[in-house]
């Protein structure tokens, strides 16, 4: 947003100029089950990410799409999938939910009772503008 839009947007309607912060992002869903990861989006379909071993150093995962996005010797799922949350960005995942298929129906895993955590991606980046522009 450019500095006189923002000024335009606070003059016109007398509330302070948007922020980063007040673009909503995307809530994505991600499971821990079976020894796989998978992710949901809020059009409800469900893609397999990638493994999750559980060893005796703990819990590691690694992405089918992307094997740099990884980690290991988490104490819990919980933890592995909160890694898993900061290490990818919204453009990634996203393009898996359109690269992959649903794996809705009748070969949908077993989800509810499985550790799941809920992740807001922004897609311009960590709560930065993806251009900024003083004019």
């Amino acid at each position: 947003m450019t500095r006189a839009h923002s000024e335009a947007a606070t003059s016109a309607v007398g509330a302070p100029p948007l922020t980063p912060a007040a673009f909503p992002g995307q809530t994505f869903t991600l499971y821990a089950s079976q020894g796989r990861i998978f992710a949901s989006n809020v059009r409800e379909k469900l893609v397999d990410l990638g493994r999750l071993d559980d060893a005796s150093s703990g819990y590691a995962y690694q992405l089918d799409g992307d094997e740099k996005v990884a980690g290991s010797g988490f104490d819990t799922a919980e933890d592995a999938l909160a890694h898993l949350a900061t290490s990818v960005t919204f453009f990634y995942l996203d393009g898996q939910f359109t690269a992959l298929a649903d794996l809705g129906g009748a070969s949908r895993p077993d989800l509810p009772e499985a550790t799941q955590i809920q992740v807001t991606l922004d897609r311009r980046g960590h709560a930065a503008p993806a251009i900024e522009a003083d004019v």
